[in-house]
């Protein structure tokens, strides 16, 4: 059901890169139990043997990609840089906006940068052995649609609201120097309550199925927590913070 409300923490904050989600209870699947129905795109580019990515991508290669920050102002890379067809800011909506979720498979599978708890599928497939080759890590769910090759789009957002503070997964942000000045405006404004409020009212099953005003609050308590830790990041490590329009 973390997929519903990272459908509106994206639009939120401007970043408009995740698949349109709501709640249903459908009477066949979970015995009526609410669950989050995703509106699939089929001009998203996957691979044939992996339904979870447009592309091979290791780690290694993405903080090479981040240095030469590919096709920023209009900057066409060399051919030696490894460029992909994804424009650089991409990578930065992508980070913050799975830091604020804890959302690790994409840039972090293997929970190197947190410890994970024995149910996590890292721990189950014994993929955390593999940290120490860190650079060798393919990167999973970079995902691009067919015609539109240099923005990201976000699937399988599987959120994680009870990670505690001191158990933050940071390594989402290596290497990342710019944010969106859209989102960071919106987390700087003290109305991200408010919007959330406002745009999860219009689901009524998931505001429900959350135990209602009390247990929304909740959720977003986690969230606005970890935007003030993330604007700290970010003031601590000289970031800057960018119009990413587009």
């Amino acid at each position: 059901m973390s997929e519903v409300f990272a459908f509106h923490l994206d639009r939120i904050l401007g970043l408009n890169r995740t698949l349109p989600s709501i709640s249903r209870k459908l009477d066949f699947i979970h015995d009526g139990q609410p669950c989050p129905v995703i509106l699939w795109d089929s001009s998203l580019a996957l691979t044939e043997n992996d339904t979870h990515c447009s592309m091979r991508l290791t780690w290694g290669a993405y903080q090479q990609l981040l240095k030469q920050k590919c096709w920023q102002n209009g900057k066409v890379p060399k051919v030696e840089w490894g460029c992909t067809e994804i424009h650089h800011h991409e990578w930065s909506k992508m980070a913050l906006f799975d830091f604020l979720l804890q959302v690790y498979h994409r840039l972090d599978r293997h929970c190197c940068g947190f410890t994970p708890r024995k149910e996590d599928s890292c721990v189950q497939k014994g993929l955390r052995l593999k940290c120490n080759d860190q650079d060798a890590v393919d990167l999973t769910h970079i995902i691009q649609r067919r015609d539109d090759p240099r923005h990201l789009v976000f699937i399988d957002n599987k959120g994680f609201f009870d990670r505690s503070e001191d158990n933050l997964d940071f390594k989402i942000l290596q290497g990342i120097k710019e944010f969106p000045e859209s989102a960071i405006s919106v987390l700087k404004s003290q109305r991200l309550r408010e919007k959330l409020l406002q745009s999860l009212f219009l689901d009524r099953v998931y505001w429900e199925s959350q135990g209602g005003r009390q247990g929304i609050d909740k959720l977003i308590d986690v969230i606005e927590r970890r935007a003030k830790i993330l604007l700290t990041h970010i003031n601590a490590h000289g970031a800057k913070v960018l119009p990413m329009n587009g």
